[in-house]
């Protein structure tokens, strides 16, 4: 074996072997170990105390992670945090690895070669249903899921007011907003504005909740929408934030065009999505296009594939702003209005 294949070996060994770290990772983070070291280093005893686990094999798992740089085994089999442990604690990273490293993440992954030969979306294959309607019958799943969105919607929301300027709109219409985060952020950074939050029907109570908790009720409200049938008019600006990969192109054109039809001259669609890059450059879109394939038979989009959707959908991309955390934020207009 000659260097240039040792090198090689050995990279790969380190991606095959991930999925070791992975588990040892989903264990201490289900386990809350990050939030228990956050007042500083403790012992192995002491930790396996109040996680009520086998003293052992808890200080074989830590001792794992540590090389891995999840954590610092120091003197007397003493543990602290570092930079990649600390980001996993609440309310900050902990629901997303709990929802990419579950159970049910797992398995729904054990479809893609099913998927990849058949076109089929795994996800689908594997639990017999979509996964919005298996993950309503699983509510701890669910809260994972949504938590995890929650999350990462936050780190998107902070991006987006870092890079555009919306201090020319009035009005604001989330399509698809969810629990209604971005809107709200918005809100706050912009007195001015006023917003909606256009979501099916079900979302409505938990919505309204957010909205009073943060004392917006007299500039939000909540719109029921199904965007495969109709979107609300009267905006000045209609937001589709991270909405698009989930779906193929003939479900994303539907939601374009009535997009489209409710949308004045003067009106803009911002569009917030990761864009892939065109060929071997590595990028996380690269990887996510991959997760929205398995749950859900999306697709991530390179930068011409978006252009040529919208065109196809009646849209011109007037630019495109790439954000820090490698989002981008493709500002469209009618086609008949330019």
């Amino acid at each position: 074996m000659n260097n240039h294949e040792k090198e090689a070996s050995g990279k790969v060994m380190q991606l095959l072997s991930a999925n070791w770290i992975n588990q040892a990772l989903y264990v201490a983070v289900k386990l809350e170990i990050p939030d228990i070291l956050a007042d500083g280093p403790q012992t192995i005893d002491k930790i396996s105390q109040l996680t009520r686990t086998f003293t052992p094999y808890l200080y074989r798992l830590l001792r794992a992670l540590a090389s891995a740089g999840f954590f610092h085994e120091e003197e007397f089999r003493t543990f602290s945090l570092t930079p990649m442990s600390e980001v996993l604690q609440k309310n900050k990273m902990r629901s997303i690895a709990l929802m990419f490293l579950s159970e049910w993440h797992n398995k729904a992954w054990s479809g893609l070669l099913h998927s990849i030969k058949t076109g089929e979306t795994a996800f689908d294959t594997v639990f017999g249903k979509p996964s919005f309607e298996w993950l309503k019958e699983h509510p701890e799943a669910a809260e994972e899921f949504n938590e995890a969105n929650e999350i990462k919607s936050m780190s998107v929301q902070l991006e987006i007011t870092e890079v555009y300027d919306f201090s020319s709109v009035n009005s604001l219409i989330d399509v698809g907003g969810g629990f209604g985060g971005l809107i709200l952020h918005l809100l706050r950074s912009y007195p001015h504005l006023t917003g909606s939050i256009a979501d099916l029907p079900f979302m409505k109570e938990s919505v309204d909740k957010n909205i009073s908790l943060h004392n917006l009720d007299s500039r939000c409200k909540f719109i029921e929408c199904d965007f495969f049938k109709k979107v609300p008019d009267g905006s000045g600006c209609y937001i589709l934030s991270n909405i698009l990969h989930d779906w193929n192109d003939e479900k994303c054109t539907i939601i374009l065009e009535n997009c489209n039809k409710v949308m004045s001259a003067d009106s803009k669609l911002l569009v917030i999505e990761s864009l892939l890059p065109e060929r071997n450059e590595f990028s996380i879109a690269s990887l996510l296009d991959l997760e929205v394939l398995v749950m859900g038979g999306g697709k991530e989009r390179t930068e011409s594939e978006y252009r040529e959707l919208m065109d196809k959908s009646g849209f011109t991309i007037k630019k495109i702003i790439n954000t820090p955390g490698g989002n981008s934020i493709l500002e469209c207009t009618k086609k008949d209005f330019n």
